[in-house]
C-alpha cells in the first residue's frame, strides 16, 4: 500500500486538485491510491512534490499505526493488508 492518499487527504486536498498539480487525470490517481497500477518514477516524482514528501517516504513507507488512525479519524476505512 502507498501512501498518496494519506498525503492527499492530510494536504487538504482532492483528487481533482492534484490531478491538477501533476497534469494525471483524476482515474490515473484513483488507480494509483488503491493499488491497482504502478507508477512510473516520473510519475511518483510529481506526485511526491504535489503532496510535499518524497518519493521514498509516499511509495515505499507503510503507514504507521499514528497514520493509520489518522485516516480513520478522517472517516477513511484503512486496509491493514
Amino acid at each position: 500500500m502507498n501512501k498518496v492518499k494519506y498525503y492527499r487527504l492530510i494536504s487538504g486536498l482532492l483528487l481533482k486538485d492534484l490531478s491538477e498539480k501533476t497534469g494525471l487525470s483524476v482515474g490515473h490517481l484513483s488507480h494509483i491510491e488503491n493499488g491497482n497500477k504502478q507508477p512510473s518514477k516520473s510519475t511518483m516524482e510529481s506526485i511526491a512534490l504535489a503532496v510535499g514528501s518524497t518519493v521514498p517516504e509516499v511509495f515505499y513507507t507503510p503507514l504507521t499505526a499514528e497514520e493509520k488512525e489518522e485516516m480513520e479519524h478522517l472517516g477513511y476505512e484503512v486496509d491493514n493488508g
